[in-house]
């Protein structure tokens, strides 16, 4: 049998109402030379039935008979993947029809180029077009505050994948097990991203863990982030660096300010030493991410906000201004 130029990767748990779609999705797009591998992971919905249902032949199924987490079910997928190209999709998702058309065009035009994404249009709770760094050096700018690109959307290599035996860790739990993976391919790759949302992302009830509690969710991710560039960090380090992408449970004091900026002026120094992340981008990013910090505060913290400008090194007329503004807007009552 001649393989196929594409895998289309889809591992289900439990996402019945949505597989359907998804299938659909692809079985539609206009590049027609591909393998829809998809794995169920013991799932206890009638999500296999109705992926069964299809009798199309590009259709392979794997079925698990104990659920054996996310990560191990990715990596069976990976095992069994048989094209020049794996092309994740999520059981929730749904594909653009010409996605995969324009991400084979584009990896075949940049051989230099090992992963790809694209943008992501968000649908469901609420709709909106999410962008992602474009180039290499953008994303290994943010490598140590999110995602480099969509993993949902992402088409990989697969011999980079075999010839470097990359795969999901056990231990690797969702919703972390994207990101850390992708830190894993980053360190062998070269990435990019299409400018355009070539994946429909579905938010929504089954995108959330129920009865946990985000700020320690997203702790327990960043502290294996640390832990994979080897990175020390105190628990309070990792919450200002929760800080930075807006995770936290109360805005900060002046205390948590200067922790914050503490932490922002250590990261700096420790970059420019280790150069694990594209020096421009990182430093773009961390700036970015601690200027951000003065308006979300101004309106509810003044005291804190000055003294983040004190901290920023400057007193900026414009930022002053703005404050003030703020200020008598509200002891107007507007």
């Amino acid at each position: 049998m001649v393989a196929p130029r594409v895998t289309v990767l889809t591992t289900l748990y439990n996402k019945g109402p949505f597989v359907e779609e998804a299938i659909e999705s692809i079985l539609d797009n206009t590049f027609a030379d591909f393998e829809l591998l998809v794995v169920d992971d013991a799932s206890t919905d009638d999500g296999l039935e109705r992926v069964r249902r299809f009798s199309d032949p590009r259709i392979r199924i794997l079925v698990s008979d104990v659920n054996t987490g996310r990560a191990a079910a990715a990596n069976r997928g990976y095992d069994a993947a048989r094209g020049d190209y794996v092309a994740v999709l999520d059981a929730d998702d749904v594909a653009d029809p010409q996605r995969l058309a324009k991400q084979v065009a584009f990896m075949d035009a940049h051989p230099e180029i090992d992963i790809c994404g694209s943008y992501a249009r968000v649908f469901g709770a609420r709709d909106r077009v999410v962008e992602w760094p474009t180039t290499d050096d953008e994303a290994r700018g943010v490598l140590l505050f999110q995602d480099p690109l969509l993993y949902g959307s992402a088409m990989i290599r697969r011999p980079l994948l075999e010839a470097n035996h990359l795969r999901c860790k056990a231990e690797w739990r969702a919703p972390g097990m994207d990101y850390l993976f992708l830190l894993s391919i980053a360190q062998h790759a070269r990435m990019a991203t299409i400018p355009e949302p070539l994946t429909s992302y579905r938010l929504g009830e089954q995108n959330f863990r129920h009865g946990h509690d985000h700020f320690s969710v997203r702790h327990a991710i960043f502290r294996e982030v640390f832990h994979f560039y080897d990175i020390p960090a105190t628990d309070e380090e990792v919450a200002s660096h929760l800080l930075l992408e807006q995770c936290f449970r109360d805005l900060p004091d002046t205390t948590r300010l200067r922790a914050l900026h503490a932490w922002v002026e250590k990261l700096k120094p420790f970059n420019q030493k280790r150069r694990l992340f594209h020096p421009q981008w990182f430093e773009t990013r961390l700036q970015q991410d601690w200027q951000r910090w003065f308006y979300l505060l101004a309106g509810k913290r003044p005291a804190t906000a000055l003294l983040h400008l004190r901290l920023s090194g400057g007193w900026p007329g414009g930022r002053l201004l703005y404050l003030f503004k703020v200020r008598l807007r509200q002891l107007l009552g507007g």
